[in-house]
C-alpha cells in the first residue's frame, strides 16, 4: 500500500487539491513520467474496456471487430499532438511549461476518467432503458472533470493568468490543425516521391 501510493498518490491528490497537486508535480518535482505512462495505459484499457462491454442498454457494442491497439494508438497520439501543440504555442506567449511536464499534467489529469470509466461499464449492465442517462450523465461528469484538471495543468505548469490560459486552448486548436495539415501534406510529399521514385526503377530495369 505505500509503494502504491507512492506511485500514484499524486494523480489521487490532484482530484482533491487540483492547483496545490499540479504545483507539488512541477515546483516540488513529484511528477514521475512513470506515473504518467501508467496512468494513460490505465486510460487505454479503460476505454477499450467501456468500447467492448458496456450494456447495449447504453451503447452498441461490438467485440469481434473492435481493435484495441487502434484505441491506444489514437490517445496517444491525440495526446502527443495536444502536448506538442500546446507547448509550441505557450513558447511563443512566455510559458514556463517544458514538454515533459505538458505531458505528465495531461496524463495526471487523466484519473477522473481512470476511476469512472471502468465502474459505469459494469454499472450498466444494471440499468434499464429509462435509467441509462445515468450512465450518461456519470461519463459526462468524469469528462468534465478532466477537461478542467488539463485547464488547471496548464494554468499551473506555465503560470499563466486563467484570462491568458483560456487563450492559450484557443491557440492550442489552431496548432493542432496546423500541424494535422503540414503531417498530412509531407505523408502526401513523401508518398509521391515514392511513387516517382519506382515509377524511374521500372522505367530503368526495362530498359
Amino acid at each position: 500500500m505505500r509503494k502504491l501510493k507512492e506511485i500514484y498518490g499524486l494523480p489521487l491528490y490532484i482530484l482533491r487539491h487540483p492547483f496545490d497537486g499540479f504545483y507539488k508535480m512541477k515546483f516540488g518535482h513529484e511528477g514521475r513520467m512513470g506515473t504518467a505512462f501508467i496512468n494513460f495505459i490505465l486510460l487505454w484499457v479503460s476505454v477499450s474496456f467501456m468500447s467492448q462491454y458496456a450494456s447495449i442498454t447504453v451503447a452498441t457494442p461490438f467485440p469481434l471487430a473492435h481493435n484495441s491497439l487502434a484505441d491506444g494508438a489514437s490517445l496517444f497520439g491525440l495526446l502527443v499532438l495536444w502536448s506538442l501543440a500546446n507547448w509550441s504555442v505557450t513558447s511563443l506567449t512566455n510559458g514556463e511549461g517544458k514538454f515533459k511536464e505538458i505531458f505528465m499534467a495531461n496524463c495526471y489529469a487523466m484519473t477522473p476518467l481512470v476511476l469512472t470509466l471502468v465502474p459505469v461499464t459494469l454499472l450498466s449492465h444494471g440499468l434499464t432503458d429509462t435509467e441509462g442517462a445515468f450512465f450518461f450523465m456519470i461519463v459526462t461528469v468524469a469528462v468534465i472533470w478532466f477537461i478542467l484538471l488539463v485547464y488547471v495543468g496548464m494554468v499551473t505548469v506555465h503560470n499563466f493568468t486563467a484570462g491568458k490560459a483560456l487563450r492559450t486552448v484557443f491557440l492550442t486548436f489552431v496548432a493542432m490543425l496546423i500541424i494535422v495539415f503540414l503531417g498530412t501534406l509531407l505523408i502526401v510529399l513523401l508518398q509521391q516521391m515514392y511513387s516517382f521514385g519506382v515509377s524511374i526503377y521500372t522505367e530503368l530495369a526495362y530498359r
